[in-house]
């Protein structure tokens, strides 16, 4: 489990597998909830944080996974949060832009690419890249499955599963690290 500095915020799917994350400022989103409102609440808990601003937002969910370029499920289709955040979504993270140092996604296939270059869906790396951009904040994201703890103290979340990046302010990848999970999610789920 990794400990994470506070105030920060943790947005909980409500199917979401394993624990909800508890935070400074936790939130179970509804299915129910627009990718809009979703970002218009994270920029008003910001505002009302010690000193205006978060160390870190955490989003908690499952990840869309489509049919990538082998015909294969995988992931990079966004975050299964409320009615979803696609990647036509991105422009909605500069609501709260300069004020989160940090986004870590613990959904499973966020930053995968399925689909390379792709305009619309599929790719992963471009959705984190474009979140990272308008938010002003540092993206985690795995390009693999996840796993979930079934219990986790306030203030901690899972551990990474396979390869995760991050993305810089830029957009641009700037540190990487696999955790060893990509072989046996080949094994089972192939390799695309």
């Amino acid at each position: 489990m990794i400990k994470v500095d506070q105030p920060s915020m943790a947005l909980n799917a409500v199917d979401v597998p394993g624990a909800h994350h508890m935070m400074w400022n936790t939130w179970t989103v509804a299915a129910n909830e627009t990718s809009g409102h979703i970002l218009y609440w994270i920029a008003s808990v910001v505002t009302g944080s010690p000193g205006g601003y978060l160390k870190m937002v955490i989003l908690n969910c499952h990840g869309f996974y489509g049919t990538g370029s082998s015909g294969k499920s995988t992931g990079g289709f966004g975050l299964k949060l409320g009615q979803g955040i696609h990647r036509s979504d991105t422009k909605l993270f500069s609501k709260p832009k300069g004020k989160v140092a940090n986004i870590w996604i613990t959904a499973c296939g966020t930053a995968r690419i399925s689909v390379p270059g792709t305009s619309g869906e599929g790719d992963g790396n471009l959705f984190c890249s474009e979140i990272a951009q308008n938010s002003g904040a540092y993206v985690v994201a795995a390009t693999t499955h996840q796993v979930g703890d079934s219990s986790l103290p306030n203030g901690y979340i899972d551990d990474f599963e396979g390869l995760v990046v991050r993305y810089n302010p830029a957009g641009a990848v700037d540190w990487s690290k696999d955790y060893v999970r990509n072989f046996f999610d080949g094994l089972v789920n192939g390799w695309d």
